[in-house]
């Protein structure tokens, strides 16, 4: 082990390298192999710094993990010494660079690269065309000993040949070409091959193996080829000398060399030799056609000279690559535009804008791409070419807009109609389009103001020879709006998904009011009624006639909710700004506004020679409460400078069968489809609790209460009629609007408490601050809307009790129930059996009498049809008392001024002491 590892540093023999591959898998650990490794890579000089074929197979033997990381420790790369190790016996020759290595200097590459590109975003220039070729820094690309040879390769000094020759003799040849050209056989002599292409030299060489031996084959390549040195010069990134192999081309050596300034020129790059120039590159050839005929490969002592940038030119606007390109001798407009890509299908070529720049300043042309001259203009070194963009409006077309399949722009031919644009209803609409009205708004003048065609499409397109197959012009736009279904609900698959998610949600919204409703402790998932308790009445209703219920009420809202914007609306609504924009002091805008029983009211176009009946059709027709017998429209009009108002009865029906006086229509009026009289869709009222048969009851208008539970059989003999709870939907809407202005209020008194002093003998039980936050909680409380009326007196037919029903009402008729409730301030709140002849004292006592902070001459009842009952508990004063009943229930207040003793006493005793001070300070 001490022997190997002091052969570290050392070059290593064949007997050495045996030995290593021998022991080292089975003696030496990780660290030991690497080492052992380190020490074949590592070379005590610069001549040996490529590994031999021996320690190169030794290498290959250790993992390739190991490899790796020796690789990146001492800068190899793996794949060229792979490769490398095929070169058989040229293990001391200098190997040929993969490519272009620059000899000295500092690279500067990136910097001015950096450079280059942060200046041109900043400004943002256009960038000079070609120069990004150069950009990136060279990869290392394989070995050229893997590649195959071309045969027009000039051998040269220096190449090596590999001559194999088998058959009856069986030799190998190994040759460096010498200074001279020449190179030496043992056997043979010399044989001159310098300056023949690598093709040339090997039939020479097989040609004298024929001659001279019989019986064998010859086969020849390249083993190792020359280095040489070549000089780049001019505007280059990176003037030097650099070290290239015979394969180098011009190109491989300008992008070694970080490629070419921007100062420098594209289109003249000389390649000279001995102090001549041999060949011009034009890369423009290479970048826009792929030409490469030019790039030449170098020889030893050449030259590349990039000379300074020849006149350039900027081509920008709707082109492929707008950029600055550089020219190369005469150059017309049409070669200067295709060097940029060509212009773009919406360049502008009839008028292309070219500036120059002259001595008596900038010179402006407008060529036409089109004619010969335009295409032969020769432009000039500065000339700054745009191609501007073309008119994005639509020529020759019509558009096709709305509720239809294939929306957008057709072409238009003279004479074309509504059925030619849309020939099948089932093919080309949607079935969502409303067949009885569509609009055409065409422009009429230079100024593009418009005016609206008014049509039904489902005529135009079953009776192509009616009046409402309108004919096209050039530019109109036909609009195809909803009629109002919902197609994605009568999809079958989308309305099995529907109700499923529907039920789910059903289910959780289930859950969630039990547990709201219900306490913790009570709550019992097995049980088996499932009832939900109605917060207006009080009553136990279903659970499943409430969600039916709920869905009922949330699409007749969402069907009747005032304010909302209609998609009828939605749709118009860019035509009826429109027409708006156009109204001046000369005309009103063309738009009418149509309201009362028809399906879509709002405000829609006036169509050109509009009837009565177009707009009927515009707001979707009539609803089933529409008024046939008088209809009105209300007009303004400016009559002596004054604009009044006027209003013209009109007889729908006659109107809508076409006799009668024909009423014209003018823009701005007002139709107004009057509603039936005592029109009321949908009033129901529910009863709940002890009626024969309870439920939802359709009324008519004038209904009572009696009315009602005579339809509903009755009331059972369970019913307690003293206790009907009646609640009315208009009532708890304006108990919600007064609960916020008492929650106002009551915000306002807290605010005004808060400042005022405190004193120390009497402090507020509860801050300010945490009775503001309790009056925000009440923001929350639900009105109820609750009615104290007399059941017992209605059903007898008294006028006073026996109220009309509204719709939205409820009235809950509970079951006898003989207890009395005990509330407040109480020692225990308690539910008693009602005793006919206890009083309110009583039953309070029998609730362990009140506390100390009650408020005794505050008590009151709720009797249980929610009527109050003060008792008589004045001793100056006396009242008639009513006796309680079953289902009242006695409320005993807290007294909101109550302090407690010591807070008495050190208020009394700070009030005789003070006495006792002013006392003595009058006395003496």
């Amino acid at each position: 082990m001490l022997m190997l590892l002091s052969s570290i540093g050392q070059p290593l023999d064949a007997a050495v390298i045996r030995a290593l591959t021998r022991y080292a898998p089975a003696v030496l650990s990780t660290t030991s192999a690497l080492l052992m490794a380190a020490s074949i890579l590592i070379a005590p000089s610069a001549d040996a710094a490529t590994p031999t074929a021996s320690q190169l197979q030794q290498l290959k033997q250790l993992p390739r993990a190991q490899q790796e990381q020796l690789a990146r420790q001492y800068g190899l790369d793996l794949d060229s010494l792979s490769t490398s190790s095929s070169d058989n016996g040229q293990r001391n020759a200098k190997k040929a660079p993969q490519y272009p290595e620059r000899i000295g200097g500092t690279d500067t590459v990136a910097e001015d690269r950096l450079q280059r590109e942060s200046r041109t975003d900043r400004d943002g220039a256009l960038k000079p065309f070609g120069y990004a070729f150069f950009d990136g820094k060279p990869a290392s690309m394989a070995s050229i000993f893997d590649l195959p040879l071309p045969n027009d390769y000039q051998i040269g000094p220096g190449d090596t040949l590999d001559i194999q020759v088998f058959g009856k003799e069986n030799q190998q040849y190994e040759l460096t070409v010498k200074r001279d050209g020449d190179i030496h056989f043992p056997k043979y002599g010399p044989m001159q091959v310098a300056g023949e292409t690598f093709g040339e030299v090997r039939e020479q060489i097989k040609a004298m193996f024929e001659q001279r031996v019989i019986g064998v084959n010859v086969t020849v390549d390249i083993g190792a080829m020359r280095t040489m040195q070549v000089y780049l010069a001019g505007d280059v990134k990176q003037p030097g000398a650099y070290t290239v192999n015979g394969l180098t081309t011009v190109t491989q050596a300008l992008l070694a060399s970080g490629g070419i300034k921007t100062s420098g020129s594209l289109r003249d790059i000389q390649l000279k030799r001995n102090g001549k120039v041999i060949e011009t590159l034009d890369l423009y050839d290479l970048l826009l056609s792929g030409d490469s005929s030019n790039d030449v490969r170098l020889l030893k002592g050449d030259t590349l000279f990039v000379p300074a940038r020849g006149a350039q030119v900027a081509i920008e606007g709707e082109v492929l690559r707008p950029a600055l390109y550089e020219l190369n001798g005469s150059t017309t407009l049409s070669k200067a535009i295709n060097m940029a890509g060509g212009a773009l299908p919406e360049g502008y070529l009839s008028s292309v804008s070219v500036k120059r720049v002259t001595e008596s300043g900038i010179q402006q042309f407008s060529l036409d791409m089109s004619t010969a001259k335009g295409q032969s203009f020769i432009v000039k070194n500065g000339d700054d070419i745009k191609i501007a963009k073309s008119n994005d409006a639509l020529d020759n077309a019509v558009v096709l807009r709305g509720e239809v399949v294939r929306q957008g722009a057709y072409n238009f031919e003279p004479g074309m109609t509504i059925a030619d644009l849309v020939s099948n209803a089932q093919r080309d609409l949607k079935p969502t389009a409303d067949l009885n009205y569509a609009l055409v708004v065409r422009e009429i003048d230079a100024e593009r103001n418009t005016e609206v065609l008014q049509f039904k499409l489902g005529r135009a397109i079953d009776q192509p020879e009616s009046s409402d197959n309108l004919r096209l012009q050039q530019d109109d736009q036909v609009f195809v709006f909803n009629n109002g279904i919902d197609s994605k609900f009568w999809d079958k698959t989308q309305y099995i998904e529907l109700a499923q998610d529907t039920r789910e949600v059903q289910s959780q919204d289930t859950l969630s009011k039990r547990h709201s409703n219900t306490n913790p402790s009570q709550f019992d998932e097995t049980r088996q009624d499932d009832v939900y308790i109605d917060q207006a009445t009080g009553a136990e209703i279903q659970t499943q006639n409430k969600q039916n219920q709920a869905k009922l009420a949330k699409t007749l809202a969402e069907r009747d909710e005032e304010g909302q914007t209609s998609l009828r609306e939605q749709e118009l609504e860019p035509i009826i700004e429109r027409l708006k924009d156009q109204a001046n002091i000369e005309s009103n805008a063309a738009i009418v506004e149509v309201s009362g029983a028809v399906k879509y009211p709002g405000v829609y176009p006036l169509p050109a020679n509009a009837s009565f009946e177009q707009l009927l059709d515009a707001a979707g027709g009539l609803t089933e409460a529409a008024y046939l017998r008088q209809a009105e429209i209300t007009r303004r009009q400016v009559v002596d400078d004054r604009l009044t108002v006027r209003h013209y009865p009109i007889d729908l029906k006659e109107a809508l069968k076409g006799e009668g006086p024909r009423f014209a229509i003018h823009r701005q009026d007002r139709i107004n489809i009057k509603t039936k009289p005592n029109w009321h869709k949908d009033n129901t009222v529910e009863l709940q609790g002890e009626v024969r048969f309870p439920g939802v009851y359709a009324f008519e208008r004038g209904e009572t209460i009696q009315d009602v539970i005579e339809r509903a059989g009755g009331l059972t003999e369970f019913a307690y009629p003293k206790g009907a709870v009646f609640s009315r939907e208009r009532l708890k809407r304006q108990e919600e609007e007064r609960l916020k202005m008492l929650n106002r209020q009551l915000q306002r008194e807290i605010s005004s408490l808060a400042l005022r002093r405190q004193t120390s003998s009497a402090q507020y039980t509860t801050s300010p601050s945490e009775a503001l936050s309790l009056a925000e909680e009440l923001q929350n409380a639900e009105a109820v809307g609750r009615m104290v009326i007399s059941l017992p007196r209605a059903l007898e037919g008294d006028d006073v009790a026996n109220i009309m029903i509204e719709n939205g009402d409820k009235l809950y008729v509970p079951p006898k129930n003989p207890v009395v409730s005990i509330m407040g301030e109480v020692q225990f709140t308690s539910n008693q059996l009602f005793e006919p002849g206890m009083t309110v004292s009583d039953y309070i006592e029998s609730a362990g009498g009140t506390k100390q902070q009650a408020d005794t001459d505050r008590i009151y009842v709720v009797r249980a049809d929610g009527s109050v009952m003060m008792p008589n508990n004045s001793y100056w004063f006396s009242r008639s008392q009513k006796q309680l009943e079953p289902g009242d229930t006695i409320i005993v207040p807290i007294d909101t001024d109550y302090l407690d003793g010591l807070s008495t006493a050190s208020t009394a005793t700070q009030i005789l002491y003070q006495m006792g001070v002013a006392w003595k300070a009058v006395k003496d």
